[in-house]
């Protein structure tokens, strides 16, 4: 009998929960929930900014390399987690935006796992429009191995009688074979045709801004135009010069999908004029060892560095993979943790006083320490500008 109490006792305090996060959600008008691979956090950041100019009370959130609250007045603050992150997150978020009476919310989808992705999106925000930036191959433990598995994962956030906005052309009619069940319609951002264009850092940027001004198109504000400056891309690219050596340096750690590693390499790599030799620096995280199998697949199909460098907790693993297709000369796994250490053993491991590391695969560790010690020490760079 005291069991049947509880429950019943939990099972009301969840539907007068839920009553009033339904109330929460109701009061605010336009909701966004940006899902997808690669560009969430722009995309939000570039929709939050619009809004604003618009004069509409806009609170937003990323969760990318660093959780952060966008306040209406355009002031960030830093999320401060004291555990994992939870998805309940998004109804404090929520709960937050009513009391502050907002407009709008923006914000960037928190959610892996495809069951948690659909009570993010149905019970949570409840958006009025979402977006699906694109699909590429990563989280592969909680979305599955293949392009059509997280594809299917991603489509748990298309919204209920509202909008989908979505640059992603391979899965475009997938996307509104899903929507059109939940009544809502299917914006493609980006209407160019080249199915293999070249890309640059330009573009990658150009494609971000056309998902946001496709999104602002669908929204009942005044502007009949698109007005937001783009997002000025951060820096990715250093020159660090210290005890004869020089280092060109690319950070891409936070691509974390070998996709989109393949596109900025593309984007700096093939198209300036960085030079040889070529190192990679692949960090490795002990919950991504199927992001750390994808990214070693990657550099021994296509040998197309003359060293490869491992850091974080499976590079030893990584090395046994790598070395049977790799000569055991050409990979280095680091001893050293601090920044300023490392490069100094990947110096030692470089016969040239002249060449460029390529930063891949996890953010967290040493691609943190190793982003913030280059934007410190070292000066932006662009080849093309020598």
């Amino acid at each position: 009998m005291l069991y049947l109490i509880i429950l019943c006792v939990l099972v009301l305090f969840l539907v007068v929960e839920q009553w009033f996060h339904n109330r929460s959600v109701r009061s605010i008008p336009i909701r966004i929930h940006v899902n997808g691979t690669r560009g969430k956090s722009t995309v939000v950041r570039l929709v939050a900014s619009v809004l604003r100019k618009e004069g509409l009370k806009v609170l937003a959130k990323t969760t990318g390399t660093v959780p952060t609250l966008i306040h209406p007045d355009g002031h960030e603050e830093t999320i401060v987690r004291r555990g994992p992150a939870r998805i309940q997150e998004q109804m404090e978020l929520v709960r937050r935006a009513s009391k502050m009476g907002v407009d709008a919310v923006v914000v960037e989808c928190m959610a892996l796992d495809p069951a948690l992705q659909a009570v993010s999106e149905d019970r949570l925000i409840q958006s009025t429009v979402g977006v699906i930036t694109n699909v590429r191959r990563d989280h592969f433990e909680a979305m599955g191995k293949e392009l059509d598995e997280i594809a299917l994962s991603l489509s748990h956030t298309i919204p209920n009688a509202g909008v989908l906005v979505t640059a992603d052309r391979r899965y475009f009619e997938f996307f509104q074979t899903r929507a059109v069940r939940k009544k809502t319609r299917v914006l493609r951002a980006w209407e160019r045709d080249e199915p293999e264009r070249f890309a640059t850092l330009e573009s990658i940027s150009e494609e971000n801004a056309e998902i946001a001004r496709t999104v602002c198109s669908v929204l009942p504000i005044t502007a009949s135009v698109w007005r937001a400056e783009r997002e000025p891309l951060s820096s990715t690219t250093f020159r660090y010069e210290a005890g004869g050596r020089t280092i060109f340096f690319v950070d891409a750690f936070s691509a974390n999908d070998i996709d989109s590693t393949k596109l900025l390499q593309q984007a700096t790599l093939f198209s300036k004029d960085f030079l040889r030799p070529y190192a990679a620096l692949l960090n490795n995280r002990s919950d991504r060892p199927l992001r750390m199998r994808s990214f070693v697949s990657f550099l021994t199909e296509d040998p197309f560095y003359d060293l490869v460098v491992l850091a974080g907790d499976l590079k030893f693993m990584a090395k046994r993979l790598l070395s049977r297709r790799v000569p055991e000369s050409k990979i280095l796994a680091l001893e050293r943790r601090d920044p300023e250490e490392a490069l100094e053993e990947i110096c030692a491991g470089v016969s040239s006083r002249v060449f460029t590391l390529f930063g891949m695969g996890n953010y967290i560790g040493m691609g943190e320490s190793l982003s913030h010690f280059f934007q410190e020490r070292g000066e932006p760079w662009d080849s093309q500008s020598r």
